[in-house]
Parts: structure tokens; sequence; C-alpha cells
């Protein structure tokens, strides 16, 4: 402890007075440092002791006043906590530091603590370091000062300062009782604030003993350092089978399958415990009566002080429910033909199923964990791997991505065309948690696809073989038929006409069958468009009103709708018109049109008074194939009409009518 001002030894009344002072102020201090030890039983709390020893300070005349401050270890200011005396709003005037940048820091509080020692300041007056407190402190009597750290064990509670009414009231002979007080007050803070925290911590047991007894959803008990039952809750009870009376003193082994028992897993999840302060497994578990659960263990190491394990904590959950759930997910995950993976929206693999192994003869263990282009249906084409990467990023963000890739499958030069799809998964707070990746072996479909665009390019090439060259020759025959009759006499006359009839016939069936290849070969990429049903059905009427006498055509009321079609709707309506009078066995046939409108289709009913179609002819006219046509013109048109309307997305049937005839129903979505 340092002097600030030297002693007068001219005057020895001076020189005793000194004296006695100091005699009183020790007798104080040693009086105050047994008086701690009494306080620290009474005190209600570290205040109380702080209290007291400022107000058994200031009871000597002595010392004028006295606080206790600790510091803030963030700014490093000093807050007054309790304080005793003459203070007069002494400390709302101050500011006080540790920090010795700084003005405030440098008074006998901001030194103490930093040297960790008895500070004084023998006259308030006189030292230059007292400068930002000389005035507040002298208006208030103040004269002298010392201050000492409080600290006991390394740990710092703070900082007592005392104030005396005359100078070099804190001489050097003072500073080991008054680092004596220090640490008597600091033992004091000490030995309360580890009662309270024990008594805390005892607290918290009790409270987390009552909580752990109550709890039935989890096995949670106490091992010794043996790995001994010492603790049992009503949660082991209720999984585990066994009564605590039953189960305490016993090994955890008792919890253990044979085999694992035999194996030594119990000693060696203690020994992870032990070394890593914590061990995790799954696996199956057995009860007092002798059933198995599937069971997540954790155990904790329990330690004393000094790092010694003592025991452990252990948990166990029963969780054979969801062992269950996950057996019939892997069951549905790995029964079917689709190749599916979960992955998480970094990329990295978490599961894959048998169908996408088998695909690439893969290894589960090899693959997951790994990043998805990492993976071997994915590597070795960087552009494969780029469309993957863009289609996670894509999904991670929330779209659904979909499109078709080449897999090169295991042992065969041939890849495998894969209709691939990424769909994010959202977790309750609605971010993406989870990718699901799908594919579907679409090969035979792409094959088929290819076989169906060589065909359809064949019957193109048909279509204008009959078009051009057989339509053009028919023509032609037509044309020199019409030319020769007048040449021929009557009794070639009868063979012209036949020739004429049959080239009449011969191009109405070049028609027929030109409309057919157009069904077939446009019917992928053909375009559908409104339609006019009532413009549809008056050229239709018009056309065989033109063609013939003896039929009597009669069309209802029309509504003013479209249904989906196009320009083959015509041929849908002259075909059934014209079959309406071709098979009817009366003199005189008769043709009723009628037209109604739903919501979200069109009816077209055409029905002839004809001889009807007996029950077992109706499915057969319409799902005919063409394989059941014997010839081009027996039951052609109608197959016709039905592949057309199908075409439309339309349906075909057949009624009776109450005139004894046939009724055909066409149904065409409304547009």
């Amino acid at each position: 402890m340092t002097d600030g001002a030297p002693q007068s030894v001219d005057d020895p009344s001076a020189t005793e007075r000194e004296l006695r002072q100091r005699l009183d102020i020790l007798a104080t201090f040693n009086e105050v440092v047994a008086d701690v030890n009494e306080a620290i039983v009474d005190a209600g709390g570290r205040a109380d002791i702080e209290r007291q020893v400022c107000e058994r300070l200031v009871q000597t005349d002595e010392l004028r006043f006295a606080w206790v401050g600790v510091v803030d270890e963030a700014t490093g200011d000093v807050e007054p906590t309790e304080w005793a005396g003459v203070e007069d709003g002494y400390l709302d005037e101050i500011d006080v530091s540790v920090s010795a940048e700084r003005p405030e820091g440098n008074g006998p509080v901001g030194r103490a603590v930093r040297s960790n020692a008895v500070q004084a300041t023998h006259s308030i007056a006189d030292e230059p370091a007292f400068g930002p407190f000389r005035e507040p402190a002298l208006e208030r009597g103040y004269r002298s000062a010392a201050s000492v750290p409080l600290v006991y064990d390394d740990a710092r509670y703070g900082v007592l300062t005392m104030y005396a009414e005359h100078e070099r009231a804190f001489t050097a002979e003072l500073a080991e009782p008054i680092s004596n007080l220090g640490h008597a007050v600091a033992h004091g803070i000490d030995t309360h604030v580890r009662r309270e925290r024990e008594r805390e911590l005892e607290r918290r047991e009790q409270a987390f003993s009552r909580i752990v007894e109550d709890i039935e959803e989890y096995a949670l008990f106490r091992l010794d350092a043996s790995g001994r039952v010492e603790s049992w809750n009503r949660g082991a009870a209720a999984i585990k089978g066994y009564d605590t009376e039953e189960i305490l003193g016993e090994h955890i082994e008792t919890f253990y399958t044979d085999e694992d028992a035999e194996d030594g897993l119990p000693e060696r999840l203690l020994d992870r415990a032990r070394t890593e302060g914590r061990a995790e497994n799954e696996g199956w578990r057995v009860r007092a009566d002798g059933t198995r659960f599937w069971a997540s263990v954790t155990i904790t190491a329990l330690t004393d002080d000094t790092g010694e394990v003592i025991g452990f904590a252990k948990v166990t959950r029963d969780m054979t429910d969801r062992k269950r759930r996950e057996r019939q997910l892997d069951a549905v995950f790995n029964s079917t033909f689709q190749y599916i993976g979960l992955v998480e929206p970094d990329g990295t693999v978490l599961r894959v199923n048998d169908a996408a192994l088998d695909l690439v003869d893969g290894d589960r263990d090899d693959i997951v964990g790994l990043r998805a282009w990492e993976t071997p249906w994915w590597r070795g084409d960087d552009e494969r791997i780029a469309d993957l990467r863009a289609a996670l990023d894509r999904a991670a963000d929330g779209e659904f991505v979909r499109y078709e890739v080449e897999i090169e499958r295991q042992n065969t030069d041939r890849p495998v065309v894969i209709d691939f799809s990424v769909t994010p998964v959202r977790d309750d707070d609605g971010e993406v948690s989870l990718l699901v990746l799908e594919g579907h072996d679409i090969t035979a479909r792409k094959e088929r696809e290819r076989e169906l665009r060589r065909e359809q390019e064949r019957l193109e090439f048909v279509n204008r073989i009959i078009r051009h060259n057989l339509l053009n020759g028919l023509n032609v025959v037509g044309a020199r038929a019409d030319i020769v009759e007048d040449f021929v006499d009557d009794a070639g006359l009868t063979h012209l006409e036949t020739i004429q009839g049959r080239v009449r016939e011969m191009t109405e069936l070049v028609g027929t069958m030109r409309t057919f290849m157009k069904v077939i070969v446009e019917r992928e990429s053909h375009e559908f468009r409104p339609r006019r049903i009532d413009e549809a059905v008056d050229h239709g009427a018009e056309s065989l009103r033109s063609e013939t006498d003896a039929a009597s055509v009669e069309v209802g009321r029309l509504p003013d709708v479209s249904v989906v079609a196009d320009d083959l709707l015509d041929e849908v309506i002259e075909h059934l018109l014209k079959n309406a009078v071709q098979h009817n066995d009366k003199p005189n046939p008769a043709v009723e049109v009628e037209v109604g409108a739903g919501d979200d289709a069109v009816e077209l009913r055409v029905s002839d008074n004809g001889p009807g179609v007996p029950d077992e002819e109706k499915h057969r006219i319409v799902d005919q194939r063409i394989e059941d046509l014997s010839n081009p013109g027996n039951g052609f048109g109608l197959f016709l009409v039905r592949e057309i309307v199908e075409s439309y997305g339309g349906t075909v049937a057949i009624e009776d009518n109450d005139r004894g005839g046939a009724t055909f129903v066409v149904t065409l979505p409304r547009a």
C-alpha cells in the first residue's frame, strides 16, 4: 500500500492522535472480520453481508463512509451495490471505472482491482489521481480512502472502499489488516453464494426428480459407475415392466438380449459414455416378461468436480411403433418398380429403394451420404449432372421439377429412358426439408412411340399413294367409261354400267380410306377446335337429301353450341345419316336428328325406322376392331365414326327407339 503524503513527526500530540486513530481502525477491522462469520449465518442474501460489513465499518468515529461495488465486465464500470455512512448522493455524483485509460479508473478502486491488492489515498486533497472524485469527496468530509478487492479462490466478488475523515488514516501497517478484511468479506460472500448455489441445485434436483418420477413416456433412471440401477421412474416401470424393488442394484445387461449381452454391447456403451461423455444406440431390448421392444437409448456420464465418472443417466424410449411403421414404409418403399430416393435439400442422399439400386447394381452403404450427382446413376455425363443439380436447386426453392433423362443400365449398352421428377417436402414452418426423387422407366413407351411414328410415316406414304395414284387412276377410268358410253351398243351397255358403278363404289371407298388414314396419322399431333354442331348437322342433312329422294330427313331444333372437333365432324354425321338409310328395310326410309346440350357435353341422336339392331349386336358393332371387318365396305363406316369420335374424347352407343328402329347416340365434349 502506497502513501500519498509524508507523515509529520514534529508534533508529538499529532503523532499520538494518529496512532490512536489507526489503532481504532485496526480494532474495527478485527471486529468486522470476527463478525463476518456470524453475518454469513444470519444473512438472507449476499446483499445482507455487504450491508452489515459497511454498517459495522462506519460505527467507528474514524471511518465516515464505506461502500461495496461490483465490476461490469463488459464496460469496466464499477456499480455500487451496498453502502453505509455519510453518502449524501456521493455515489450518484461520481463514475468509477477499472480501466487505466480512463481518469475514473486511476483512483484507489480502479488500482485495487487491477493490482488485486490494497490501494490507499492518504490525502484526497493532494493526490492527483483522485482528481475526478476530489470535490465531491471533500464536500462530504472525506480526507483519505482505501480500497480492497474482494477475491476468494480466484472468484472476484467486487471491491470494498472506505473513507476516513482525516488524512493518512490508512498507513502501510494497515495494509495487511485491510487485506485480511477483504479476504474475510470475500470468503463470507463466497460461502453464501456457494450455499445458495447448492440450495438451488438441490431444489432443482428435487424438482427434476419429481418430474422424472412422473414421466411415463420415457424410462429415466440413474446408474452407478459400474452400470447398476440406482433409481427408477414410472416410465421405466411401464416400458420395462420391473418394479423398483426388484430392479434396483441390477446391471443394465438385464435389459439386453442374450445375443447383445454376450457380445458385450452394454459394456461398450458404458465405456463410450465414460470416454465421450455420451453414448446413443437403437436396438431390441427385453422386458421383464421376456417380450422384446425396439428402444432408443441415451447414456450420459455423470462426473464430480474433478471429472471422475460417478455414474450415468440413462434415457430409454419405446420406439416399437415407429420401428413397425418404418418396416411398413420400407416394404412399400422397396416393393415398387419405380425408382425412389430421398435427399437433403443440399443433395445429400438419405435413402434409396431396391429398384433404383438394381438399375445400376449399386450398394446402399456406398451410396447413402453421397451427393446425388456423385452416384452411379448420374456419373459420367457432365450435361446430365448439370441438369440434375439445376433441378435440385429449383426443388430446394420449392418448385416441382420433371423431365426425361437417359441413364446407363448396368451390363447393357442400351440406356434406360427415365421420366424423372423432384418433389419438395416442406416442414411445419413451410421450409423445404426433404426432396423426393422419383423415376419411371419409360423405355418401352418411348420405343412404342418411335414405332408408332414409323408406322404413321408408312401410313402417310400409303395415304399419298391412295390420294394421288389410285384416286387419279379411278378418275381416269370413270372419265373414259363416260366417253365410251356413246360408242357401246345395247349388248355392251350393261357391262359398261357395271364398270361405272364399281368405279363410283371404289371412288367412295377411297374417300373413306383417306378419311380413316387422316384420323390414324394425325391423331397424336392434331389440334382440335370448336365446331358448331348445328352447322355440321345441317350440312349432313342437305348432303343426304341431294343424294336420294326416297329418304326423308327430319332435323329437330338445333342448339347454338359448339363441340370439340375438326373438319371430320362432317364425315361423322354424313356416315351416320347414310348408315340409317342404307340399312333400312322400309320403302321410304325416315331419319330423325336431335341434338341436346348439357354443361359439359353435347348429345347427337340419329334415329331411323329400320329393322333395329339386336342387343347382342349393339356392343359388337360399337366395339368392333379393324380385324373384325370382313371387307372394307362391311361396317367400315361405323368403325370410322367411332375412331373419329373417340379422338375427340367422345363416345358412341346404340339404343332402340319407339319406331322399332335404331338410334345412334354420339356424345361429344362441349367447347
